[in-house]
């Protein structure tokens, strides 16, 4: 399910100011972990010694102690993860801090008093206090980096989030005059000589104007569905038979939730890159399948030309360009925005994970 997205300014201040940790519970995250631990190992047995014989040594032991104290900091902050959560932010780091920085201090302690095999190996003297230095300053230095980028990344996030809102408010607030001013006309005319489809028209244009004022940011995909729809009837007044529209759903996937105006303003994109620049119109093709584990929406439309290819690339890319960040901001790399473009024929695909 995608995260909200800021939904007012209470919203947003308890997000600027919230703990920026991440679960250290998670078994992805514990394995990160692992793997910058060693990292680190190779880069200080490479500084430390260039001859190979003791460079194997230094780098089993050096990696058994950075280990040792990476994996209880691990343990430590997944098991205070609730508490430091509901601390603010500038407190949530400075605990964080000090817990590791404690946890680092206790088992350089250890190895040194209880002069452990691999310490006497790399110290000459069982209670170095310069070894003991060495080490809590390596930590702070690491951990100050590390708090730093969580901070950084969360930051980051933050301002995503206010773009991408700031983006979907546009994007909901845009209807191109030209489409409205058609709209109109069309109903106009239609009044007097077909009330029915008229009325339906209207209906259909208030849907949209609903959808523009709702500040919901996901929807189920039937209710996507059924929004394009509506506008794809107005436009279907307005073209006539220059338009063709056929769609391609999987029914078990309609109550999926996907962000919202995710379909629309493509469709809106592909007639008026796709259709309109071409005298005799063209076929859009709408689906909506469950490719593995993931929901692929796709939207494609023809294209006459090179020249017209070029117009639809340089044209108004901003609902693109939202809904790729949106998926980017609820997905992470698992959510993907695709556009294949060939000579004939333009598609935009979503990938929205399953589950």
């Amino acid at each position: 399910m995608p995260e909200n997205i800021a939904k007012n300014s209470s919203d947003d201040a308890a997000s600027l100011n919230a703990c920026v940790l991440p679960d250290f519970c998670d078994v992805r995250n514990i394995f990160i972990v692992v793997l910058l631990t060693e990292v680190l190992a190779i880069i200080f047995a490479m500084v430390a010694t260039s001859d190979p014989a003791p460079f194997w040594n230094y780098l089993a032991l050096s990696s058994l102690l950075m280990l040792w104290i990476a994996l209880l900091n691990t343990a430590a902050l997944c098991l205070l993860r609730n508490w430091l959560h509901q601390q603010k932010q500038g407190l949530c780091l400075g605990l964080s801090f000090c817990v590791m920085m404690a946890i680092s201090l206790l088992v350089s302690l250890l190895v040194s008093k209880a002069n452990l095999f691999f310490y006497a190996t790399i110290h000459d003297d069982t209670y170095d206090t310069l070894f003991l230095l060495r080490i809590m300053t390596i930590s702070a230095v690491i951990y100050f980096l590390i708090l730093r980028y969580f901070y950084i990344q969360h930051q980051w996030r933050i301002n995503l989030a206010a773009q991408s809102l700031a983006e979907i408010q546009a994007l909901r607030a845009r209807i191109r005059p030209h489409f409205l001013f058609n709209s109109m006309n069309t109903i106009a005319s239609l009044i007097a000589i077909s009330p029915d489809l008229a009325e339906k028209a209207i209906e259909d244009l208030s849907d949209l104007f609903r959808a523009s004022l709702d500040e919901k940011n996901v929807n189920t995909l039937a209710d996507e569905i059924e929004l394009t729809k509506s506008y794809l009837a107005i436009e279907s007044l307005r073209l006539g038979d220059r338009l063709q529209i056929t769609w391609e759903i999987d029914q078990d996937l309609l109550q999926t939730e996907v962000p919202s105006l995710c379909i629309q303003p493509l469709a809106e994109n592909a007639i008026y890159h796709g259709i309109e620049p071409i005298e005799k119109g063209g076929k859009i093709h709408i689906s909506a399948l469950q490719i593995d584990n993931r929901l692929q929406l796709s939207i494609s439309n023809p294209l006459s030309s090179e020249d017209q290819s070029s117009r639809f690339r340089k044209g108004n890319q901003m609902a693109q360009d939202n809904i790729r960040q949106r998926l980017k901001l609820a997905y992470g790399s698992a959510g993907k925005f695709t556009i294949n473009d060939t000579k004939d024929n333009y598609t935009v695909s979503l990938l929205i994970p399953l589950g």
